[in-house]
């Protein structure tokens, strides 16, 4: 905004605006409204020229477009700064290299307002206040004030509506969810209706409408909708409904409620008047931090407990250093107005190295003698001393602090009864606390990015001008409110240290800890660390040290105790003691996870151990991961090669996997620390593992379309092939290189990468390998337009097939001939080549080839006018692809399914593209943008003949 001018207001959740003091701002021909509404979609992120001109034409670009965007960017630079002297630079609409940069205010933008508000409801909801959170969702889905981006036409404007669309129908059941856990069935179930009218394909709104009337006392109606969503589903999509769908079903025909089971919401209560203050009134809290910044979620939070509750007892728990005794005082000294009768008030020094936790008899006297009692009338025993404690604090009301506790034994004589109040803290989730006196849990985490800059700017005292490199400070402190005080104080007693500087010095993950450590020694990240690992048992403690030589993102008991050497329930025990003592947090139920400064600490912790037992624990754990992934790539519903897996240290413990869903399940769920494994292996000398792993991994990553991670995998393990001089080994690296390329459609290269495997087959005489070489050389030779050498290829592969008794091959060879054809546009020959894939395909129960054939089937009958047998194989492909757990065989069949319902005519095309774009977009795959553009081609028609 330049200077002096009213702030401006933009809005894209409706019709496409620019408001300036409540005026609006002209913004132009259509085409420039255009450019606007690709820059403000991008804000506050560079967009270069050719991007604007292809979302504004599209195909159509004119041969002038380049000096239209320079016109229309003018145009636009002169009504949204009109005061601005004409040679001034822009302040708003920058130019950035070859393209521009739209710099939006926070909150000037209506779609910006509209995800904090999302984003601020999120937080009531987990705070447990649900009526709050839903009117905040009433207010972020008012500022939809029509459809999206309004006035903007072009197919970019097309693809950014229905992005636009999706994500307030994603709201809108969110706060259906809402109202249903506050009883508002009744009242949502004609929202929902039309909802379900409108879009019969969101399974989430039948089972929201299914919920709804439920709660209105119309359970047969809730069965009925049930009936219209599963015909809807069956006859649009040709699939069954989902689980979700099944079981809100399945609790209405049994006479139960169909809510999910939540927590119970809880109504305030009127707290009784206090009683009269006593003669002796403690005011034992030490002072609180000058500010306490990025925790008002948990502090709400904690002021609804206690408005909840008569007496409750607050465990604030969370890792060293992230600010449990900041929020419990700040809290405290927030509320002390409501405890008259005092404040008590100990550390009980449960984590210090320099001293034993205090007694439980000596923080009894020192209770009872701030609450007036003579030292000469303190009883000798815990248990006289804890009940004269609590005869004193009868029928009063005071807030007791108890800070830094270890163990939940012997907190229970320091309780008192209602209306006191108790709060703790730990760096252990006190289970013992929790289930004897039902301590209500405040977890602690990180800070986010926002807040932790914060902390950082207030401390340190720095300029807005590095405020780049202070947010780059506080990710390398992980928002851990120590951490960041202590690289904040390092800047504010070194004023010629700059920001960069002390960012470049953490940046080295060996001297980090050390870096995160104050002058005289005390403080340091390093030193509450190991104060949590001391109060450890012993086994926690070993295995703590070896979790930190795994190379992933998180861990499973299974991978520790492979690691650790250890029995699988011993692994889950010292991961339950660990997550108590907050040195690991759970990300899923039965994933554990070190956030980034307890990840280094573990690291620095197995690089003190011996060089024997790192190489060990690591051999176990590639030895793990390879054993696993060998098993569950034998059960995905695609042809593998007949690579012998057998890892020295077989697994004891390992996860159950029974079938391509379990598979595909525990490869999704693995992904990152398999990938990790791979590398370390590649860069460690594993020679073995380094191949092995991501050839275990080379049809997952297929069959998910991540197509640059299986490149890079593959390269390194072409080189450990290499290595090893194992031909086995270089020519299935060579093949998977070649299958590789042939996905970035870098055809010179992959021909060479196959010819290589062809040759390396040849030279060992091995037939079968020589059959799937030669259908991958004459797939690529097909790609080169060298359909004769093709075709001889593929007929030889089939020959070499029969001769090797290889069926896969055999079939593979076929369908691909059959694909030659097809891409020659020569369909009905051929036809007979894909059925006998097909056929083959079954024989061998190869799947995802199947629903491929039968989707190529279909085009090629839609081709030859045969609109009757496209559908039909088209649905059979996507029937195929469902059994096969194969999200891309889906979207393959769902994309060819759409099609034959243009050809015809007929309703239903829209949907199976969005089915097919949800489906292609979740993979990341590159087919989702053909699909977008089908899908904005097919609305741009069904618009266009409805205005006619």
């Amino acid at each position: 905004m330049t200077h002096g001018e009213e702030p401006l207001r933009f809005e894209v959740l409706g019709l496409l605006r620019v408001v300036r003091a409540g005026q609006e701002v002209d913004l132009g021909a259509a085409k420039q409204r255009a450019v606007l509404a690709v820059l403000l979609l991008a804000r506050n992120t560079p967009v270069s020229r050719g991007q604007i001109i292809e979302a504004v034409w599209g195909d159509n670009v004119p041969s002038s477009a380049v000096n239209l965007v320079q016109t229309y960017v003018a145009g636009l630079r002169r009504a949204l700064e009109p005061t601005r002297a004409r040679r001034a630079p822009a302040e708003l609409l920058t130019s950035v290299g070859d393209g521009y940069l739209m710099r939006i205010e926070q909150g000037a933008l209506d779609l910006d307002v509209f995800e904090r508000q999302v984003l601020l409801a999120n937080r009531m909801r987990a705070a447990g206040d649900l009526a709050g959170a839903a009117v905040e969702l009433d207010d972020a889905l008012a500022l939809f004030r029509a459809e999206p981006l309004g006035g903007v036409s072009g197919l970019h404007a097309d693809v950014e509506r229905g992005r636009l669309v999706e994500r307030r129908l994603a709201v809108l059941e969110e706060r259906a969810e809402l109202g249903l856990a506050i009883g508002q069935g009744p009242e949502l179930v004609s929202q929902l209706g039309s909802m379900v009218v409108e879009h019969p394909l969101r399974e989430r709104g039948h089972g929201l409408l299914m919920r709804a009337l439920v709660q209105a006392g119309r359970q047969a109606e809730a069965l009925a909708a049930y009936r219209e969503a599963r015909a809807v589903l069956i006859e649009e999509l040709g699939v069954e409904p989902g689980p979700e769908l099944r079981r809100v079903h399945q609790a209405v025909l049994a006479g139960d409620s169909p809510e999910p089971e939540r927590a119970p919401v809880r109504v305030p209560q009127q707290q009784s008047a206090p009683e009269p203050a006593p003669v002796t009134v403690p005011a034992q809290l030490p002072r609180a931090p000058v500010a306490l910044i990025g925790r008002d979620a948990e502090l709400a939070g904690m002021d609804a407990l206690l408005r909840g509750h008569d007496g409750p007892v607050l465990l604030v728990t969370g890792p060293a250093g992230v600010g449990k005794t900041a929020l419990a005082l700040h809290w405290s000294h927030r509320v002390r107005e409501e405890f008259p009768d005092g404040q008590l008030y100990v550390d009980v020094h449960g984590y210090d190295p320099n001293r034993e936790p205090l007694e439980i008899g000596e923080v009894l006297n020192r209770f009872l003698r701030a609450l007036g009692v003579p030292a000469g009338e303190t009883p000798v025993s815990v248990d006289e001393r804890s009940a004269l404690l609590r005869t004193r604090l009868a029928d009063r009301r005071m807030l007791v602090m108890l800070d830094n506790v270890r163990s939940s034994a012997d907190l229970l004589p320091l309780l008192p009864g209602a209306p006191s109040c108790v709060i703790v803290t730990s760096r252990r989730r006190l289970v013992g606390l929790v289930a004897q006196v039902e301590a209500k849990l405040i977890e602690l985490d990180m800070l986010d990015p926002d807040a932790a800059v914060d902390v950082l700017g207030r401390i340190a005292g720095r300029s807005d001008i590095e405020a780049g490199a202070l947010r780059s400070l506080a990710e390398l402190c992980d928002g851990l409110p120590l951490a960041l005080r202590i690289a904040a104080a390092r800047l504010a007693v070194s004023p010629r240290l700059r920001v960069a500087e002390l960012v470049e010095e953490l940046q080295d993950e060996h001297g980090r800890l050390a870096a995160l450590g104050l002058e005289d020694g005390e403080g340091t990240v390093r030193a509450a660390l190991d104060a949590s690992r001391r109060a450890l048992p012993a086994e926690p403690s070993r295995l703590l040290a070896i979790v930190g030589l795994h190379p992933g993102a998180d861990l499973t008991p299974h991978v520790v105790a492979a690691m650790g050497d250890v029995p699988l329930i011993e692994a889950q025990r010292a991961l339950d003691a660990l997550t108590a003592a907050n040195l690991l947090s759970v990300s899923e139920p039965g994933r554990h996870f070190a956030h980034d400064l307890v990840r280094v600490y573990t690291k620095t912790l197995a690089g003190e151990l011996s060089e024997p037992e790192r190489r060990a624990a690591t051999g176990r754990m590639l030895d793990y991961y390879l054993h696993c992934a060998d098993l569950a790539d034998g059960l995905l519903p695609i042809n593998r090669g007949s690579v012998l897996v057998a890892p020295e240290h077989r697994p004891a413990h390992v996860p159950l996997i029974s079938g391509p869903a379990d598979a595909t399940a525990w490869f999704d769920a693995e992904r990152a620390n398999l990938i990790a494994a791979a590398e370390l292996a590649s860069g460690s000398g594993w020679h073995v593992h380094a191949w092995q792993l991501p050839y275990t991994l080379s049809r997952y990553l297929w069959l998910r379309t991540e197509r640059e991670t299986s490149l890079r995998l593959t390269e390194a393990a072409l080189q450990a092939a290499i290595a090893l001089n194992d031909d086995d080994a270089r020519f299935v690296m060579q093949f998977n290189l070649g299958v590789a390329l042939l996905q970035f459609e870098r055809f010179e290269e992959a021909l060479q990468a196959q010819q290589g495997a062809l040759e390396t087959a040849r030279r060992k005489e091995d037939v079968h390998q020589q059959a799937r070489a030669l259908t991958t050389v004459a797939g690529t030779l097909q790609d080169l337009g060298r359909h004769a050498e093709a075709e001889e290829h593929y007929r030889e592969a089939m020959e070499i097939s029969r001769i090797a008794g290889s069926k896969w091959a055999e079939a593979n060879a076929h369908h691909h001939l059959g694909l030659l054809y097809l891409s020659t546009q020569r369909f009905d020959d051929a036809m007979p080549w894909l059925r006998v894939a097909l056929r083959m395909y079954h024989e061998v129960g190869e799947q995802c080839g199947e629903a491929a054939c039968h989707t190529d089937i279909s085009t090629a009958l839609l081709e030859t006018g045969d609109t009757d047998g496209a559908l039909s194989a088209a649905r059979t492909a996507l029937a195929v692809a469902c059994d096969a757990v194969s999200p891309y065989h889906q979207a393959l069949a769902h994309d060819r399914l759409a099609a034959v319902f243009e050809r015809l005519n007929a309703a239903g095309a829209a949907a199976h593209w969005q089915r097919a774009l949800a489906l292609f977009t979740e993979l990341g795959a590159p087919e989702a943008d053909g699909v977008r553009a089908r899908l904005a081609r097919a609305r741009a028609v069904t618009v266009s003949g409805a205005a006619g």
